[in-house]
């Protein structure tokens, strides 16, 4: 009598991101930064390295998308992700919660050597306007991870705590604190209605949630 066992294959994760065997579309991206990288040779390796571990990110991930990568430079990239974002149209107007993020992502050269401003990272290009204590309440819309991140921070990092900023389960409201809280007014309303926090408990590795 012989018995069959099966085996079964986890999916892969944050740490296993190097091991991700790459589909087509996501090889292509990760080509075109290779040919188009620019700079000097360790900061072309940490770039390269750094857009591999995001296609990867967004090949395992049905919450991300890399609309468009610029890694001339700087690593600019422009990207969808599937989360909730927080908006008020008006003091009289309901909150709405989106459910799609554009953002605008940019890793410069100097986090390898010196701790970066948390604001420098990511600016929500859609939807507005956000009410939320640590996006700006003006046209950038630019979103605070923190009084500063630390050398060498990765992007996937970066992704992440943007992730749980806008789910807001890490948020910032003490306006007393320097570490974030770029709305001092989204701040005080969300002090007032803190049962509506977090807008989401889904792991940003999850299937996206129904659209609210």
């Amino acid at each position: 009598m012989s018995i069959e066992t099966s085996t079964v294959v986890a999916a892969p994760g944050l740490s296993d991101l190097a091991k991700v065997q790459l589909d087509e579309r996501h090889q292509g991206i990760l080509s075109y930064a290779g040919n188009t990288c620019g700079g000097a040779a360790p900061w072309r390796q940490r770039k390269f390295a750094e857009v591999r571990d995001l296609v990867a990110l967004s090949q395992i991930s049905s919450r991300l998308k890399i609309q468009c990568l610029d890694v001339s430079v700087d690593l600019r990239a422009v990207v969808e992700m599937r989360v909730t974002v927080p908006c008020l149209r008006g003091p009289d107007a309901p909150l709405e919660i989106a459910s799609l993020a554009v953002l605008g992502v940019i890793y410069r050269q100097d986090v390898l050597v010196t701790p970066q401003p948390g604001f420098s990272f990511v600016q929500i290009l859609a939807p507005g306007p956000v009410w939320h204590a640590n996006v700006s309440h003006d046209q950038n819309q630019v979103l605070c991870l923190g009084s500063s991140l630390p050398v060498g921070v990765p992007l996937k990092e970066i992704i992440l705590m943007t992730y749980g900023a806008l789910t807001m389960q890490t948020v910032q409201l003490d306006v007393g604190d320097s570490a974030g809280v770029l709305n001092p007014s989204a701040a005080d309303w969300w002090q007032h209605n803190t049962k509506k926090i977090p807008l989401s408990r889904e792991p940003f590795l999850s299937k996206p949630e129904a659209q609210q």
